[in-house]
């Protein structure tokens, strides 16, 4: 028997049977759709979640140091000082090594506030020192304008909101001179403050303008305090997009031995300054010291990955602060919900089950004389437990089809009606785009391309499942007494 013709008798008798094989569809029909709008509804929670949660962080990108402490049956054991990894060189090599780390960026940051001045504005910053070379993968496409580092010690990126962080205080005072002297003029008196509510400094640049970086320390002289103060002349080359880390809204980027020398001479004293040749023996054997950074961030290649890598992190001895770390929590909470949900919306398909393997005996006994005709005419048991399997997979195939457009209906609506009745603003998980206008909206429900052909595939399992029994009854039935039967 050719294939084609095979499934011209399936077809013929699916259709002969049309209303007892659409009213057995019907129960598959209804468990597929309650599988996927269960799974569907889940799934969009889950993903709304960890949208959420990416408002306090990219999830991505981690920041990295050594592992102090960790659990161990409700226990906080501390880490042995010396199996306490170093933030060094060794680290970086090391943490490459990890799978699905796409890139690894070490910090040293400033131990002193520092103060950025260009033309008439200044403000203080954050000064982060960054290894140039780890970095450039790293940071090189969040560049919004200008260019990146390229290793010169007098070159600098900014971040975004640096510029409005800068303020011309001379203006300030002029303008502040001005509201006193004319305090009885009404219109003087309600002129606001320069720079607040969107003035010039949203349209300062400061990419390509030379400035400078003024730094100050305290040392004492026979316990008198004394205060000195360093300018290093500085060009900015670049300036970061915008970012969601608050920390790091007016951070300026370095090469890492410039910090690593304002550091040294931060924390030197002028006694050490004086007493040079005591003091050489120890700074050449500070120079020999291993260099620590302060912390590491890595960025990951997706988010896909983030789990892994977490899970990766702790196993080498390493801390990760950031907030995929609840990814995992929230994977697994949301896995016990899909299970329960899918285990009760399977009931459904397992009646429906119990309906094709009726449907289909019952189609046994009133088709018995036309199994023995097609014995007598040449048809072997496997031609004979193939059609009827056929039958019964396309039974579920009917089901799993409608089941999974019944299912795309109700999510649909669900999702209309969520987003109409602000339900996603109740949960605080309609804010998944980061502010981001062009952001896909965020969905109570959603069916993605793998559930929609695992319910297809599935509901067909499951015909050809319920259709064994019933084929292997019909193949094995004797032909004369299939032909005398009535």
């Amino acid at each position: 028997m050719k294939v084609m013709d095979s499934f011209r008798i399936v077809w013929r008798n699916l259709w002969r049977m049309k209303l007892r094989t659409a009213l057995t569809s019907v129960g598959v029909m209804i468990g597929t759709a309650a599988i996927v709008a269960m799974m569907a509804l889940s799934l969009g929670l889950k993903e709304s979640a960890v949208k959420s949660l990416e408002n306090f962080g990219n999830l991505t990108e981690m920041d990295v140091d050594a592992l102090r402490w960790y659990e161990e049956n409700g226990e906080w054991i501390d880490v042995p000082e010396d199996k306490v990894k170093k933030l060094n060189m060794q680290a970086v090599q090391d943490l490459k090594k990890i799978p699905g780390i796409q890139a690894v960026m070490p910090i040293k940051e400033l131990r002193e506030q520092a103060k950025l001045k260009v033309g008439r504005r200044e403000g203080y910053v954050q000064l982060i020192g960054v290894d140039v070379n780890e970095s450039a993968a790293y940071r090189k496409n969040d560049v919004e304008k200008g260019s990146y580092l390229t290793g010169a010690p007098q070159e600098i990126v900014v971040a975004f909101d640096v510029s409005r962080e800068l303020r011309d205080i001379e203006k300030e005072k002029r303008e502040e001179r001005r509201r006193k002297a004319g305090a009885g003029r009404h219109e003087m008196s309600q002129m606001p403050p320069p720079d607040i509510g969107g003035g010039d400094a949203l349209t300062f640049n400061l990419v390509d303008r030379a400035g400078t970086l003024i730094l100050s320390r305290e040392y004492r002289i026979d316990d008198e305090p004394k205060y000195e103060k360093k300018e290093l002349r500085v060009k900015v080359v670049g300036q970061l997009k915008k970012s969601e880390e608050r920390n790091a809204s007016a951070a300026v980027y370095v090469p890492i031995n410039v910090v690593k020398e304002l550091n040294e001479w931060v924390t030197r004293s002028r006694g050490d300054e004086v007493e040079e040749g005591a003091s050489r023996r120890s700074r050449d054997k500070a120079k020999k010291d291993t260099f620590e950074f302060d912390r590491i961030t890595v960025k990951v290649e997706s988010r896909e990955k983030v789990e892994s890598v977490v899970k990766a992190l702790k196993e080498n001895g390493f801390e990760v602060y950031s907030p995929a770390r609840e990814l995992e929590t929230i994977n697994n909470f949301f896995f016990v919900i899909q299970m329960v949900l899918g285990g009760i919306a399977a009931i459904s398909l397992l009646v429906a089950t119990i309906g094709i393997v009726n449907t289909m005996i019952m189609s046994i006994l009133e088709r018995t004389k036309e199994i023995g005709i097609m014995k007598v005419i040449g048809a072997t048991v496997l031609n004979i437990r193939w059609l009827f399997l056929m039958e019964s997979g396309f039974i579920g195939l009917i089901g799993g089809l409608a089941g999974l457009g019944m299912a795309w209906g109700a999510v649909e609506l669900v999702n209309y009606f969520g987003a109409s009745g602000g339900l996603l603003d109740s949960l605080n998980m309609g804010y998944g785009g980061g502010g981001d206008p062009e952001a896909e909206p965020t969905k109570l429900a959603v069916i993605p391309s793998w559930l929609a052909l695992f319910a297809i595939g599935f509901s067909f399992v499951i015909g050809v499942l319920a259709g064994i029994f019933p084929a292997i009854r019909a193949s094995r039935l004797s032909a004369l007494q299939a032909i005398r039967s009535e």
